[in-house]
């Protein structure tokens, strides 16, 4: 299945565009998510600014609810990653 991240924040570093598509194996949940995107910072040599990301990002639904690392995704369905945001 595929799905496509919509990025916001610091993670629109992974894609020259605004949307990240992914492919995933049918039934799979945030976590999965959050295991690609690892797989593909280490790939693209972004350890150093975004090692952090899949660990502490949000993700929301296309209702813009938060979602756990359970939630199962749907063929096609669009999710947000919001990096922490840091400051003072």
């Amino acid at each position: 299945m595929k799905i496509k991240l919509r990025l916001y924040g610091s993670s629109k570093i992974l894609s020259d565009k605004d949307i990240l598509n992914i492919q995933l194996p049918n039934n799979s949940n945030i976590e999965s998510v959050r295991d690609i995107l690892s797989k593909i910072i280490s790939e693209k040599k972004l350890k150093d600014s975004l090692d952090n990301l899949p660990k502490t990002a949000a993700f929301f639904s296309e209702k813009d609810e938060i979602v756990n690392d359970n939630y199962k995704l749907k063929d096609k369905e669009f999710i947000s990653i919001i990096p922490p945001i840091g400051g003072g």
